[in-house]
């Protein structure tokens, strides 16, 4: 049986929470969800609009209280045609004809598995927030993304060393003048018609003018609450000289007005009252990511002729993960797109991403023009320097011994660097090379190989999940150490 909460009386924020609960409770199926959408997308898409998430039926259950199978029961057939007193029948047996859906018949329709969507937010949160840039030296990380508290509003719940006591008497102020306002013009006419019925007893009454000839003072000139209390003033002064000579009629219809002005005073006094939920006002503050430029990412990929297109697209997925990482993160940090066959060359992100020249392979142009650039715009001492590179392998044996004292070198001015060798075939001799430079800086070398779209995500959130100090060791990776065995 189909069971519905009713969540439309809930607040948003508890309608945030029990969403952020939901996803933590199938978040073996987000996951699996994040990893189809990352292996089956355009490298561009990944993550825009989000993707759907489905859950099967099985796995949606919620616990209630219900009777048991056993025991004995006396039941009320209405209209019973069939059985007679005392006569004894099987229980029937629960959950209908046995259908394919639960609580159905062979003949009805059961459940849909349950599919929700997960947003561009969500999705992007999902893949990146527990994820981090690694060795980030401490007195530069104070140099990176930083935060200053701007205030960016008020609402109407927060917590108490956000009050805004001044906005909230003013809002307090505004409610009761605007309820007040209407029970006080109804106090205001049963004053004046008792006052008026009391001055009639006077020798020297003279009776109201035309109305219309007669001055309205305005509000703003005399304030209802002065006007009442003058007009009570005046009541308490003719009550005490005429209202001895008071008659039965007129006792009574100013008995009936002190009755109805009673009736409007509790309003009045509620009203006063501080209301919570109406007059108390909250300073809102945001975080305002302040402009910073400590850190730069060099992307090295190899797009030789020995990359097929397959290997290519695998490699701008990682990339784009990375540069929608450090984007989301970082906000102000440099990227460097480097493209490499034979010649190596700095190009844009479009360039780096869309271009379709090729040739063959020297990897060592890209590590000389790297340092070239190092040497040119960070080498300071002020930045965070990071490496990634991503290839099948391939190289010529003399230019892969060339390119290990070049990586020795840039490791020297390097928080990390990262290589991924995209290929499903044996390690090729640049991962042997490599994994030489990983045994002797494991806090600084990270290596992975990819075969398939598959493990692009895995490979990517163990190059850049939190890790303490001196924890290169991971064996979704499969460390190189193994590989030489």
């Amino acid at each position: 049986m189909s069971e519905i909460i009713d969540r439309r009386g809930q607040s948003s924020g508890q309608t945030t929470a029990s969403r952020r609960r939901f996803r933590e409770r199938y978040k073996g199926y987000i996951k699996k969800a994040v990893d189809r959408a990352i292996s089956d997308g355009n490298v561009t898409d990944i993550g825009a609009g989000g993707t759907d998430v489905s859950i099967p039926k099985r796995d949606l259950k919620q616990p209630h209280i219900s009777h048991g199978q056993g025991g004995v029961n006396d039941i009320v057939h209405p209209g019973n045609k069939e059985f007679v007193g005392g006569e004894r029948f099987r229980r029937p047996n629960g959950g209908g004809s046995g259908g394919n859906g639960e609580g159905a018949g062979q003949n009805g329709g059961g459940e849909d598995d349950f599919t929700f969507h997960l947003s561009e937010e969500e999705f992007l949160k999902y893949l990146f927030d527990d994820l981090e840039l690694p060795n980030l030296e401490e007195k530069r990380e104070a140099d990176l993304t930083k935060y200053k508290r701007q205030r960016a509003g008020i609402v109407s719940s927060g917590p108490h060393s956000k009050l805004d006591l001044a906005r909230s008497k003013s809002e307090k102020l505004g409610r009761v003048m605007g309820m007040s306002a209407n029970a006080n013009r109804k106090m205001l006419a049963l004053l004046q018609e008792k006052r008026e019925i009391l001055r009639a007893y006077a020798p020297d009454y003279v009776p109201p003018a035309d109305p219309a000839k007669v001055k309205i003072v305005k509000p703003t000139e005399m304030p209802m609450a002065q006007r009442i209390r003058g007009i009570k003033g005046q009541i308490v002064k003719l009550s005490a000289e005429f209202g001895a000579a008071v008659q039965p009629n007129d006792a009574k219809r100013m008995a009936e007005i002190d009755t109805e002005i009673k009736k409007l005073a509790p309003g009045l006094k509620n009203a006063a009252a501080w209301n919570e939920s109406t007059d108390l006002k909250y300073r809102f503050d945001t975080k305002k990511p302040l402009p910073n430029s400590k850190a730069v990412m060099i992307c090295i990929m190899d797009v030789s002729g020995s990359m097929t297109q397959e290997h290519k697209d695998q490699a701008k997925i990682f990339y784009f993960l990375l540069y929608r990482f450090l984007k989301r993160h970082y906000l102000k940090t440099d990227i460097v797109f480097v493209r490499h066959h034979t010649e190596a060359k700095e190009v844009d992100e479009k360039e780096f991403f869309y271009g379709r020249e090729t040739g063959g392979t020297t990897v060592s142009s890209a590590l000389q023009l790297t340092r070239q650039i190092i040497d040119q715009r960070y080498g300071d001492g002020n930045w965070n320097i990071y490496g990634a590179q991503a290839s099948d392998g391939d190289n010529w044996a003399d230019d892969t011994r060339a390119c290990k004292p070049m990586i020795e070198d840039l490791l020297k001015d390097m928080q990390a660097y990262f290589y991924t060798e995209i290929t499903p075939r044996d390690h090729q001799n640049l991962w042997h090379m490599y994994a030489e430079i990983q045994a002797k800086h494991p806090d600084q070398f990270w290596m992975g190989q990819i075969r398939n779209r598959q493990e692009i995500f895995p490979i990517f959130r163990e190059f850049f999940q939190r890790r303490s100090a001196g924890t290169n060791v991971s064996a979704n990776l499969r460390p190189a150490s193994l590989d030489m065995i």
